[in-house]
């Protein structure tokens, strides 16, 4: 009833999906670097809760519709690089605004809150124009339809794959970050890790734009 060996591939396909650099790790990673691990942990399940709803609806039949509409996919694309970039100047805006509150050297000011962490219904949200969640999406719906001929089993096993993959993902990147958080989130280091993310936002939704479908 379960191709094991296509299943083992595809865990591969799903580690390798969820671990490698994207849009996602990259802002868990600013999160926990910037307003730690806890605070992150909306984000995190957002993530994979928001990717499994994608998932589910590729498996359901999102990739016929593309295929009809290929427009759909375009305009997915400019809105996530659109959103990216949005954050990305977001960023550099916190990180002039944080400098210029180290230079007025208030040292009993409570922190600024012009920034704060994803919400989990907004991380949810984004996976619906994260162009490289909708890819991986929809790839494993069509590639791995022979892990089993009983489409229940297969919704099942390909989603709590993705799910356990995402957590451990999405987790995995907010720790790296929490571990800077220390170091990261104020002075002069807050300010450079601002532009550094804005940079890496930027940049992907350049590649973003500039991809082939």
């Amino acid at each position: 009833m379960i191709d094991w060996a296509l299943y083992i591939a595809f865990v591969g396909f799903a580690f390798s999906s969820a671990f490698t650099p994207g849009p996602n790790n990259f802002m868990l990673m600013s999160s926990g670097a910037l307003f730690g691990f806890r605070r992150t942990i909306p984000h995190i399940s957002g993530v994979a809760i928001g990717f499994n709803l994608v998932m589910l609806a590729a498996l359901l039949g999102m990739g016929v519709v593309i295929e009809q509409f290929p427009w759909v996919l375009t305009v997915v694309k400019v809105a996530g690089a659109t959103w990216l970039a949005w954050l990305g100047f977001k960023f550099f805006k916190a990180a002039f605004l944080h400098n210029d509150d180290q230079k007025k050297a208030e040292p009993k000011t409570r922190p600024s809150k012009r920034s704060r962490p994803f919400k989990f219904y907004e991380a949810v949200l984004f996976q619906w124009v994260n162009p490289k969640g909708l890819i991986m999406a929809l790839a494993a719906a069509g590639a791995y339809v022979g892990i089993s001929s009983d489409f229940k089993l297969r919704v099942v096993i390909i989603c709590a794959t993705f799910l356990f993959m995402g957590f451990t993902s999405a987790s995995t990147w907010a720790i790296a970050g929490s571990g800077l958080n220390r170091l990261m989130s104020q002075g002069r280091s807050a300010v450079v890790l601002n532009i550094i993310m804005g940079l890496l936002l930027l940049a992907t939704a350049a590649m973003i734009l500039t991809a082939h479908s």
